[in-house]
């Protein structure tokens, strides 16, 4: 068996080889369908919801939003200056306060008289801080109240945007269900004849001469049918997809079952034939691998045995499996093509 398989290197590397063919075509295939079909949305106008909302009144809306929103913008600027003039008023006025009650105590301490009007100038200035920290407040409180009408119209211009947006969205969703479904069909007129084709390949070139390139092909229609073509077939809130599921599913177990019965009737005829007809079908390499892997040849079942007893022939469909040569009635393989003991070749007369 050892030499068999080196005998076999050869043509297993040459398989190997076609497989990688097979899948280079595939790809280059594929690179070449996702090229064009990534550029088929641009065949369409690209459909955007603002198509369809009512341009002059959305336009209005928006041009006074932006009014509101520089107006808010210019507030805010003076609303962050002002309170941060109220924050150093406040400051000043707490230092004022602080240093204010500091000298009071140490003007009672002494109690001078001469020190009554610098009490009143003291008091002064520490009212004119107050005075500060209050005018402050007040402008932030204006601007506030300046900034309140503006929220309130802001709000209720973005409620009727979204009104407009939601008025149009029906329109836009039409419109995108026919782009999406437009570009589908587009999808489908250059993938369904690639498939159809690739159907017929499998179905009719399986056992050609140029199979391996047929099968680059078949490789590229599969891809292509669950990459290129499911994801975007329309769902219809899915009722389409399980549709096809369903359809695609029981067209395969219909397929299958179909050609497991012919198969079992294709074989159970076979085993109904000769042997000498059998063995036409069966080749030197292959039976030499089943034989190898304890099936037989003929009808792929295990060979069977028992101990003290020679196999030579499948106890299921009968065929000579081992069988003694001629010339030196050397026991050998019934496929072998030359006696392993004296050369002889098979066709000089083998007998079981």
């Amino acid at each position: 068996m050892a030499i068999l398989k080196s005998v076999r290197v050869p043509e297993r590397a040459y398989g190997i080889v076609l497989w990688l063919v097979s899948v280079l075509l595939a790809a280059f295939i594929v690179g070449l369908g996702s090229l064009i079909i990534g550029d088929l949305p641009q065949v369409e106008q690209q459909v955007s919801e603002e198509q369809f909302i009512n341009a002059p009144a959305i336009g209005k809306l928006r041009g006074e939003l932006r009014s509101i929103e520089d107006r808010r913008g210019q507030i805010d600027d003076k609303l962050e200056i002002v309170r941060l003039q109220l924050e150093q008023a406040q400051k000043a006025s707490q230092t004022g306060n602080e240093t204010f009650q500091a000298w009071i105590q140490a003007r009672t301490a002494t109690t001078n008289p001469q020190q009554d009007p610098e009490v009143l100038a003291r008091t002064q200035q520490l009212e004119q801080l107050k005075a500060n920290e209050r005018t402050a407040q007040s402008a932030i409180n204006e601007l506030e109240n300046e900034r309140l009408p503006l929220e309130q119209r802001e709000t209720a211009l973005h409620d009727q945007e979204s009104r407009l947006q939601l008025a149009a969205a029906p329109a836009f969703e039409r419109a995108m269900f026919w782009q999406e479904l437009r570009v589908f069909m587009l999808r489908l007129a250059i993938t369904l004849p690639m498939l159809v084709f690739a159907v017929w390949l499998v179905a009719k070139k399986r056992k050609g001469e140029y199979w391996p390139l047929s099968r680059g092909l078949v490789l590229a229609s599969v891809y292509v049918f669950f990459f290129e073509l499911v994801p975007y077939l329309p769902s219809y809130g899915g009722y389409i997809r399980y549709g096809v599921g369903i359809i695609l599913t029981f067209a395969a177990g219909h397929f299958l079952i179909k050609n497991m019965r012919h198969y079992l009737a294709q074989r159970q005829a076979e085993e109904e034939q000769v042997e000498t007809e059998r063995r036409k079908r069966v080749t030197h390499d292959e039976a030499f691998k089943k034989m190898a892997a304890k099936v037989c040849p003929g009808c792929d079942r295990p060979i069977a045995s028992m101990e003290g007893i020679e196999t030579n022939f499948c106890v299921h469909c009968g065929m000579t499996l081992f069988d003694h040569c001629n010339q030196c009635d050397a026991r050998k393989m019934a496929f072998f093509r030359f006696c392993m003991a004296c050369g002889t070749t098979a066709k000089d007369g083998a007998t079981a």
